[in-house]
Formats: structure tokens, sequence, C-alpha cells
């Protein structure tokens, strides 16, 4: 069957019409203390010879490596812990050929996006040198959810950030432990889990998002987040709380094949997180309530936030565009309460309509003929 041509900008999917494209994702294993079954899941995909890819910080300040290499015990072929925040390509590229003389057949990142992602990109850099595919495992500490897509995000050497993309780069297994989570700060936990919530509110009005499984499994993923990451912030050592956090972030980019961004507030984040060292998750919880109030403005968008209202114990105005409104108040109240609210001021963004020209550009892949050029300058200027 012919994918739809979505090029012109189609109004958004229905419940009525739609595909789900699956994943090729294979396993995922959840819950308190399941890393110990990492040796299974590498026999399960027929590797005999793992490497590990995961950041200095979580390496050396965390009991959370010793562990996963305990646990691989004899197939540990061995770990590169320098990747940096935005995965730099530098470091990519002396993981990749770290990997290559390995032996190893199979990798496990541990750690958020960037360590994710590398793998990915090592993957592919691995790809196109032997026309070969490593599959990966990935183990995450935090929820920023790279673990479920196709797309590969990392930083050049001008710090630009740019992708790879490809339905083999999907990590074949995931391990959700929330024991391993329990190390990871408490802001950079749920800073991610605003990520999480960006990934399940762009995901409502995204045009290739079917209605099943993806928007219904994104309507549960925003009512555990608005749930837990409060429950999680009052209980930093409760294990079990950070599970099921893992599981809704799961629900919020619940595994199928797409390309190119997943909506404005994303295309924000990635133009002001690598240019000026903004931790992913801050970048959500600086763009999401105010795309979201654009996105009020479009009756298309508007009807499905305003399917969110339920979602977060909220009683509908029977106005979609005021629904859609309060989605946008109750994330930026959220934000308030998890103690996450900052500027682009704080990040010692450069302030004046040249740099918000450039952001814009760079957040619309430098089309300045965009329908929301000027409406994304006037989200940046709010941001400050």
């Amino acid at each position: 069957m012919a994918l739809p041509d979505h090029s012109q900008g189609p109004s958004c999917d229905t419940s009525a019409m739609g595909t789900y494209r699956a994943s090729p994702a294979k396993l995922m294993l959840y819950g308190n203390g399941t890393t110990s079954q990492l040796r299974s899941v590498v026999t399960q995909l027929c590797g005999t010879k793992a490497f590990v890819v995961t950041g200095q910080s979580l390496y050396e300040k965390t009991p959370v490596l010793k562990n996963v290499e305990k646990q691989l015990d004899d197939m540990h072929g061995g770990t590169f812990y320098k990747i940096g925040q935005h995965a730099p390509i530098q470091l990519i590229r002396e993981a990749t050929a770290m990997m290559s003389k390995s032996g190893c057949d199979i990798l496990v990142s541990v750690g958020g996006g960037s360590p994710i992602d590398s793998a990915k990109a090592i993957a592919h850099n691995i790809h196109e040198e032997t026309g070969k595919w490593i599959p990966s495992i990935a183990v995450p500490t935090t929820l920023s959810v790279a673990e479920t897509t196709q797309n590969a995000g990392f930083t050049t050497d001008e710090g630009h950030k740019i992708a790879v993309s490809d339905p083999e780069q999907v990590p074949k297994a995931i391990i959700y432990d929330g024991e391993n989570a329990l190390h990871t700060p408490m802001n950079l936990w749920l800073s991610t889990g605003m990520r999480a919530l960006d990934h399940a509110v762009e995901l409502m009005y995204h045009p290739l998002a079917s209605e099943i499984p993806t928007k219904r499994l994104c309507l549960e993923a925003i009512k555990d987040l608005f749930t837990y990451l409060p429950q999680s912030k009052a209980n930093p050592d409760d294990a079990e709380v950070r599970t099921k956090l893992f599981l809704a972030c799961y629900a919020s980019l619940f595994p199928f094949l797409f390309s190119g961004g997943v909506g404005l507030s994303h295309s924000i984040g990635h133009a002001i997180g690598a240019t000026y060292a903004i931790p992913h998750g801050v970048t959500s919880c600086l763009s999401l309530a105010p795309v979201v109030r654009l996105k009020a403005s479009n009756p298309n968008e508007a009807k499905e936030i305003a399917r969110i209202i339920p979602y977060i114990k909220k009683q509908s105005t029977g106005d979609i565009s005021k629904d859609a409104q309060m989605v946008a108040d109750a994330i930026a109240d959220l934000v308030k309460e998890l103690g996450l609210k900052t500027t682009l001021t704080a990040y010692n963004v450069p302030t004046g309509e040249e740099e918000e020209d450039a952001i814009a550009s760079r957040a619309l892949h430098g089309n300045k003929d965009h329908k929301d050029f000027a409406n994304l300058k006037h989200i940046i200027r709010s941001l400050y």
C-alpha cells in the first residue's frame, strides 16, 4: 500500500484514517533489577561480545556502568565513556574506530539521549564502512526517549545539530531498570521527563502519528508524566516510580518509523540546544508551552491538543481553542512545580533581533519564508 503524501502539509491524522509503520525493535524489558538480564538479551539478539557506549559522569560517578560490565562478564568487549552532551561528532568518530577494532558484534548504550544517539551513529558509520549493521541494546538512565527512534542526532565540529536516519538504527532491545535511574541527578531526570512530555504532546498533532497505537499511548503517557514526575521529585529514592516514568516515556514515543522533526517545540530545542549548550530536557521546559499556545490558534491542531484535557484532570470548556490554551497553561504550571522554570538569559543566549532571526532560521532549516517564521521569532523573544 502506498504511503500518504504529506509533503504539502496535511491536516492532522484522525481516528478514522491513518497509517502505522512498525519499528524493527524486538524487545523491551522493564522493572527494577532487569539489568541482570543483559547477557540473555545479548544472546537473544545473536550477539557474542558487547561494546558499551556511555558518558564520563555516569561511568566515573555512579555504579551503573560497573554493574553493566559485571552483568556482561566475558561478553564485555570494551567501553567508550567519553560521550558528551549533544553527541559531538569527533567523539563518535573516536568511538567508531575503537568499536571497529574491538571484535564486538553488538552495541550497548547506557545513559541519556547522547550515548543512545551516539550508538546509532556508530552503527551508521560502521555500516557505511562495511555494509553491515551492528544491532544495539539501550539501557536508558533518563527520560529523553532516544531509544525508540531511527534518528540519531549529533553535533558537528562547528556546533550545528545534524542527524542520520535509518530503520536499522533503532535499538533492537531496551532495558528500563528503575534502579539505574536512581543515580540520575534529579534536575536531569525531571527535565528529560519534560522532554518525554514534549514528544507526547507534539505527536498529538504530528501528521504521521497514527491514532492506534501512537496517539492513544501518548494520551496515557501524558497522564502518567503529569502524575509521576511530581511524585518522583517528592520521593527521589523510589525506584518503582522511576520505572513507571520509564514506561510513560516509552509510550510517549512508542516505536514507529518516521523521519524528520517531531514538531515545532523540538525544532526550537535543536536550534538552541547544541549552539548554546542547553540540555535537551531544558529546551523542552522553555519551548513546549509557548508552542502549544501557538498551535491552539489552528483548529485542526487545537482539536488534537484539546483531547489531552481529561488526561490532566481538567474540565473542558467546550471550546477547543480555550481547551488547548488550558493544556499550555498546565504544561507551564508543571514546569514551575518541578522547579525547572528558566530562561534563555540564564544560559547566556545573546539578545536582539539578529539572534532571534538566527535561531528561527536554524529551527526552520533556513526557510525564512516558512509560515511560522514570524511566530517563531515571537516565541523565542518570549523565552528571555
